[in-house]
Protein backbone atom coordinates (compact mmCIF):
# COMPACT_ATOMS: atom_id res chain seq x y z
CA UNK A 1 0.00 0.00 0.00
CA UNK A 2 1.45 3.55 -0.47
CA UNK A 3 2.19 5.78 1.90
CA UNK A 4 1.66 9.52 1.22
CA UNK A 5 4.56 11.23 2.78
CA UNK A 6 4.04 14.57 4.63
CA UNK A 7 0.04 14.21 4.72
CA UNK A 8 0.00 14.48 8.76
CA UNK A 9 1.91 17.62 8.44
CA UNK A 10 -0.63 19.12 5.56
CA UNK A 11 -3.60 17.76 7.97
CA UNK A 12 -1.96 19.37 10.95
CA UNK A 13 -2.14 22.84 8.85
CA UNK A 14 -5.36 22.45 7.56
CA UNK A 15 -6.73 21.58 10.93
CA UNK A 16 -4.68 24.79 12.34
CA UNK A 17 -6.64 27.05 9.92
CA UNK A 18 -9.75 25.96 10.51
CA UNK A 19 -9.25 26.46 14.26
CA UNK A 20 -8.41 29.64 13.71
CA UNK A 21 -11.27 30.74 11.34
CA UNK A 22 -13.66 29.36 13.67
CA UNK A 23 -11.98 30.84 16.81
CA UNK A 24 -12.58 33.81 15.40
CA UNK A 25 -16.44 33.39 15.57
CA UNK A 26 -16.60 32.27 18.91
CA UNK A 27 -17.72 35.58 20.39
CA UNK A 28 -20.65 36.33 18.44
CA UNK A 29 -22.31 32.69 19.26
CA UNK A 30 -22.86 33.12 23.05
CA UNK A 31 -20.44 30.63 23.77
CA UNK A 32 -19.55 30.40 27.44
CA UNK A 33 -16.64 28.03 27.48
CA UNK A 34 -14.84 26.15 24.67
CA UNK A 35 -12.31 23.38 24.99
CA UNK A 36 -10.11 22.16 22.11
CA UNK A 37 -10.52 18.35 22.58
CA UNK A 38 -10.13 15.09 21.30
CA UNK A 39 -6.14 13.80 19.40
CA UNK A 40 -5.53 16.95 17.57
CA UNK A 41 -5.77 18.61 21.40
CA UNK A 42 -3.37 16.17 22.40
CA UNK A 43 -0.79 16.37 19.74
CA UNK A 44 -1.97 13.47 17.32
CA UNK A 45 -2.81 13.99 14.02
CA UNK A 46 -3.24 11.87 11.06
CA UNK A 47 -5.12 11.95 7.66
CA UNK A 48 -8.61 11.34 9.23
CA UNK A 49 -8.36 13.31 12.37
CA UNK A 50 -10.79 16.34 13.28
CA UNK A 51 -11.49 19.11 15.15
CA UNK A 52 -13.74 18.06 18.40
CA UNK A 53 -14.62 21.16 20.92
CA UNK A 54 -16.29 20.65 24.40
CA UNK A 55 -18.52 23.78 24.16
CA UNK A 56 -20.24 25.23 27.32
CA UNK A 57 -23.81 27.19 26.08
CA UNK A 58 -26.77 28.80 27.07
CA UNK A 59 -29.36 26.10 25.20
CA UNK A 60 -32.82 24.98 25.85
CA UNK A 61 -32.14 22.62 22.43
CA UNK A 62 -32.33 18.89 22.73
CA UNK A 63 -28.79 17.57 23.03
CA UNK A 64 -29.11 15.72 19.57
CA UNK A 65 -29.85 18.53 17.75
CA UNK A 66 -26.69 21.20 19.38
CA UNK A 67 -24.37 20.35 17.41
CA UNK A 68 -26.75 21.40 14.17
CA UNK A 69 -26.26 25.23 15.42
CA UNK A 70 -22.44 25.12 15.35
CA UNK A 71 -22.42 23.39 11.90
CA UNK A 72 -24.78 25.93 10.31
CA UNK A 73 -23.16 28.94 11.56
CA UNK A 74 -19.39 27.67 11.32
CA UNK A 75 -19.86 25.81 7.48
CA UNK A 76 -16.70 23.91 8.97
CA UNK A 77 -14.07 22.96 6.33
CA UNK A 78 -12.47 20.01 7.92
CA UNK A 79 -14.40 16.71 9.73
CA UNK A 80 -15.40 19.03 13.30
CA UNK A 81 -17.14 17.51 16.45
CA UNK A 82 -18.90 19.64 18.32
CA UNK A 83 -20.06 18.40 21.89
CA UNK A 84 -22.37 21.35 23.54
CA UNK A 85 -23.20 21.34 27.34
CA UNK A 86 -25.13 23.82 28.81
CA UNK A 87 -23.87 25.28 32.27
CA UNK A 88 -26.55 23.35 34.24
CA UNK A 89 -25.73 20.06 32.65
CA UNK A 90 -21.60 20.46 32.68
CA UNK A 91 -21.51 21.77 36.02
CA UNK A 92 -24.14 18.40 37.14
CA UNK A 93 -22.05 15.93 35.30
CA UNK A 94 -18.55 16.85 34.41
CA UNK A 95 -16.86 14.35 37.03
CA UNK A 96 -19.42 11.59 35.58
CA UNK A 97 -19.28 12.06 31.40
CA UNK A 98 -15.94 9.77 30.58
CA UNK A 99 -15.79 12.78 27.56
CA UNK A 100 -16.36 15.40 29.41
CA UNK A 101 -13.67 14.24 32.41
CA UNK A 102 -10.87 13.36 29.76
CA UNK A 103 -11.28 16.69 28.22
CA UNK A 104 -11.16 18.57 31.21
CA UNK A 105 -7.90 16.35 32.23
CA UNK A 106 -5.48 17.33 28.87
CA UNK A 107 -7.04 19.68 26.35
CA UNK A 108 -6.78 23.38 26.10
CA UNK A 109 -9.39 26.03 27.37
CA UNK A 110 -9.42 28.10 24.10
CA UNK A 111 -12.47 30.44 24.60
CA UNK A 112 -14.07 31.87 27.86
Amino acid sequence: MPVMVGFSQRRKTLLLEELDRVRGEFPSLGLVRVWLAGDFSRGFVNYDTPLEFLIIQETTDPYPRRADFFTDHLRPQVETHFHVYNPDEFSRGEHEDRFVKLTLKVAELIYG
